[in-house]
């Protein structure tokens, strides 16, 4: 089966266009043979480009904590599908013009807001990334968010985005060894 990008493939994109086709073009590519997620295009500008996609992971993950036990520990709750959306804003890409990443299920991470307004936003620092990162670089460093191979909980700079999340992470995620898990 032919896939739909290649409906695409072979028109000439200038400027903006040429960049959003090379997005596509590469999450397609990182996803073709990929068993632990996929992608699905959400919304699209004039030229049928993609402008709004939904990353679908389907890996191991902390979703939230249990309340408090006998211990005073709260335990972690583990899901295995994770949806991250992308929404890439007029201007994408300019240093004013960054795309937007954020879970529309939950996920207990410090660089992802949990609690309060904005809950899902992804800390990515794509500022201090520059205009030539790729979606596709952000979309790894979101599975090494997912899988605790790579998070950032101590109150200083970058800053972790939930600070709620990062004290758990910081005061019982790290001691018990709950955010060194195994993907099953």
């Amino acid at each position: 089966m032919e896939r739909e990008i290649e409906t695409y493939k072979g028109k000439t994109y200038n400027g903006k266009d040429a960049r959003l086709f090379k997005e596509w073009e590469l999450i397609d590519r990182r996803y073709e043979n990929d068993t632990q997620g996929s992608y699905i295009i959400r919304k699209r500008n004039g030229l049928g480009l993609p402008i709004v996609y939904d990353i679908v992971f389907n890996v191991k993950s902390i979703t939230g904590v249990k309340p408090e036990n006998e211990q005073g520990l709260k335990l972690p709750i583990f899901g295995y599908e994770h949806v991250m959306r992308i929404t890439l804003p007029n201007n994408y890409p300019s240093a004013d013009g960054q795309p937007q990443f954020s879970f529309t299920t939950d996920v207990w991470h410090p660089n992802v807001r949990f609690f309060g307004d904005f809950k899902g936003r992804v800390c990515l620092n794509t500022g201090d990334s520059g205009v030539h990162t790729h979606l596709v670089d952000y979309i790894d460093r979101v599975i090494d968010y997912l899988t605790y191979d790579d998070y950032h909980a101590k109150n200083e700079y970058p800053y972790p985005e939930d600070l709620d999340v990062a004290e758990w992470v910081l005061k019982q995620g790290e001691p018990q060894g709950w955010v060194e898990f195994k993907q099953d």
